[in-house]
């Protein structure tokens, strides 16, 4: 644990190193705050008479529904600029108290420091650098949703929004550009008191430009979780390509692999050791798209995500493959009103009736509104 009071030590008197070095930290008296918003609404109708919108297979005659419009999210954004060098960021999402919000309606919260392109700090509740969904809000994820590996990496700590503090910065004046992130995070997830025990997360990560259109990210990351050592690691590649002043193509993909202690500590005496708990997951989205010029239509683009996941892989796991074929059509510039059309087609190895680990088929249609 001596690492962990070292990094927090640094953090604690990183003002006093200012100071000492002639560095002025400026205080306003007025900030400049900026707000905004975002609306996703959808409607889900599922293919099969025995699977509900929500993919749970259901094998008795019991009451269910097969369609179902939902508000998907409800985000507001508060972006406050206190000077030059620091601004903080609070985002709720209200859609989620349509479902149960305990642990949920706060989004970000945080404080940023910047001195400089290679030094920037970032205190409070965010999305750790661990892969190339976390570079995005969910409004311009190129398919429906975030990949199913983001959600169950999320459970587990490594991504979505958790409680911490990181350092980061870029190289750009360099054959190859590089970012840089590592943080500490509690790892107990979002919107908590404070953490249930002395164990902590580090992740990592570095992205690296290759040429123009190319980027290629390496993620891990390390920690202990109620006195058992966790791990895990990550590879991306992010590529662009505009093919004239129309037509533009671009390739996501990335793989994940690490220690499932959500599965592990979900056992009520666990006899097998955690690291036989391992989850990995792996996706490649590629998207198509056509730009319009001076027409209330902008842009319809095409993409297509496959995605494998086992979230107990070296045991007697359950693999997720999933197909996504999706069509959008953008009516305003950077996706600020957008109709999504999309299929969800889930086939597992196995199918366990009377729960969401079954095949089906849904049709989403998504309708978002950015300002």
């Amino acid at each position: 644990m001596k690492h962990i009071y070292l990094f927090l030590l640094f953090f604690l008197l990183f003002p006093v190193l200012l100071n000492a070095q002639g560095i002025d930290v400026p205080v306003s008296e007025k900030a400049k705050v900026n707000l905004s918003g975002m609306l996703q609404t959808r409607f889900s109708y599922s293919l099969e008479k025995d699977i509900d919108v929500n993919g749970k297979h259901h094998a008795s005659n019991e009451q269910f529904s097969r369609n179902s419009f939902s508000v998907k999210r409800a985000r507001l954004q508060a972006n406050a600029t206190i000077s030059d060098r620091i601004n903080a960021v609070i985002l709720v999402n209200s859609g989620e108290f349509t479902g149960d919000p305990q642990n949920k309606v706060l989004e970000n919260a945080y404080i940023k420091y910047g001195v400089s392109d290679y030094v920037n700090f970032q205190f409070g509740q965010f999305r750790p650098q661990f892969g190339q969904e976390d570079n995005y809000p969910v409004d311009f994820v190129r398919s429906i949703d975030y990949s199913n590996s983001y959600y169950l990496f999320a459970s587990n700590s490594w991504q979505s929004f958790q409680i911490g503090a990181s350092y980061y910065g870029e190289i750009k004046n360099s054959a190859i550009p590089i970012k840089y992130y590592v943080g500490v995070f509690n790892g107990n997830n979002r919107n908590q008191v404070g953490d249930n025990d002395d164990g902590k997360i580090f992740p990592a990560r570095l992205v690296f430009g290759l040429g123009k259109n190319t980027l290629l990210g390496l993620s891990g990351g390390a920690g202990q979780n109620m006195g058992q050592k966790i791990w895990a690691y990550g590879a991306d590649v992010d590529y662009k390509h505009k093919i004239d002043d129309r037509w533009g193509f671009e390739l996501v993909s990335e793989y994940r692999q690490g220690i499932n202690s959500v599965e592990y500590f979900s056992q009520t005496d666990p006899v097998i050791p955690i690291h036989r708990y391992g989850m990995r997951g792996v996706y490649i989205l590629p998207n198509i798209g056509y730009s319009f010029k001076n027409l209330r239509l902008k842009k319809l683009e095409f993409s297509f995500r496959y995605e494998y996941l086992d979230s107990d892989f070296k045991q007697a796991g359950n693999a997720r493959q999933s197909y996504i074929p999706m069509f959008s059509a953008s009516f305003a510039e950077n996706y600020a009103i957008r109709a999504q059309l999309g299929v969800l087609m889930d086939r597992y190895q196995h199918n366990i009736p009377n729960s969401v680990q079954y095949n089906n088929n849904r049709v989403i249609c998504q309708v978002q509104a950015r300002f």
